[in-house]
């Protein structure tokens, strides 16, 4: 289930990029900091106004930096929710932040004097996570050079004005530094809650079968570890059904592969219908198909696994051409720890049992067509 936080910042994706897209952890985190760095700056602007006792004027100084940056952040959001534009969005985004901060910089002493110097480290940080190395590296130089640029007006005499007009200064010069620090912080957390999420997307795509939307072979194998292990640490045994379309070739000859695709859809849901829940399907390749059975503590449980797939697979298969198929397959199954102990032992028992099955079908074939 989404968190609230992530349905706030679904709304400001473009449909378009909210699912499919190699950039959509980039996307999450583009609009998670801009909004969070409009709070930020919000509960910084209540302690300017509220709890600092600077003057009037300072207020309005306070505002007139910030009111501009939350908005134009707000802005940058909406800019990429309606044109799709992100690299538009996030570089108009780091532009005013950028020019905000160096305009803050410049009006409380200078970079050798000013604590906010610190907040132009976010515009470089911002730029290598969310547009990649070239343009972190582009934003670095342009920072560094700025940095340089007004310290070195500094050391030949170049006096900055200081308009704080905080009575505590130290006060005032700390929470300055807070949100710079705040800032960086929030960008980092953010960046690798994103990032975690979107290695574990990849890894569920790179155990995920394209055409069944089914756990694949390597999904399978780590399956049956886990399956071993539990077994080693509570003695419930599991079974093991290989599945193995019988030809199927021509289906895909005759048909097309558009065809054949869906049949393999269509078997892959009935599959689905016949297992239990603690149960896991996987397409290991091709027509080739595997059942965990887990908890499966009497064997008739297996055989009653397999007799629902026959129910199933007597019903045809009608394809998009008008044409019905049936389908039938060889299933081979093995059973923890009575067949074998091992991982390699148990497929071996369960390919060979399959195969068996599979030539068996064969020579009935042979026998009912010379009849």
């Amino acid at each position: 289930m989404k968190t609230a936080a992530n349905r706030i910042v679904g709304v400001f994706i473009p449909p378009e990029l909210a699912s499919g897209s190699d950039n959509l952890h980039r996307y999450q985190l583009f609009i998670a900091v801009n909004l969070s760095l409009i709070v930020v700056i919000f509960l910084a602007q209540v302690y300017a106004i509220l709890f600092s006792g600077q003057s009037t004027s300072g207020t309005v100084w306070t505002l007139g930096f910030t009111l501009p940056l939350q908005l134009w952040l707000m802005s940058a959001v909406i800019l990429f929710r309606m044109t799709q534009r992100f690299k538009s969005a996030v570089n108009s985004s780091l532009g005013l932040m950028f020019l905000t901060v160096a305009g803050v910089i410049a009006f409380l002493g200078g970079p050798l004097g000013s604590v906010s110097v610190s907040m132009l480290f976010a515009p470089p940080i911002f730029a290598f996570v969310l547009l990649g190395l070239k343009a972190g590296l582009i934003w670095a130089v342009a920072v560094y050079v700025v940095v340089m640029a007004g310290g070195v007006m500094e050391l030949l005499g170049v006096e900055f004005p200081d308009i704080e007009e905080t009575p505590n200064l130290q006060v005032g010069e700390l929470i300055h530094l807070n949100v710079a620090y705040i800032t960086v912080m929030v960008m980092i957390v953010l960046y690798e809650l994103s990032n975690r999420r979107y290695r574990q997307e990849l890894v569920r795509i790179a155990q995920r079968d394209d055409l069944t939307r089914l756990p694949n072979r390597t999904a399978f194998y780590r399956y049956i570890g886990d399956a071993i292990a539990y077994f080693e640490a509570r003695q419930i045994p599991f079974a093991l059904a290989y599945i193995d379309l019988n030809n199927f070739k021509p289906v895909n000859d005759e048909h097309g592969h558009a065809a054949g695709d869906k049949a393999l859809r269509v078997f892959a849901e009935r599959l689905g219908k016949v297992i239990r829940s603690q149960d896991q399907l996987c397409r290991l390749a091709g027509d080739e198909f595997a059942i965990l059975l887990n908890d499966c503590v009497d064997e008739r449980l297996a055989r009653l696994v397999v007799e629902r797939l026959r129910r199933q697979m007597e019903k045809p298969i009608l394809l998009d051409n008008g044409h019905a198929i049936t389908l039938s397959a060889s299933i081979g199954l093995a059973y923890y720890p009575r067949d074998a102990t091992t991982l390699e032992a148990l497929l071996h028992v369960a390919d060979e049992r399959m195969y068996r099955h599979k030539r068996e079908a064969k020579r009935q074939y042979a026998i009912e067509y010379s009849d």
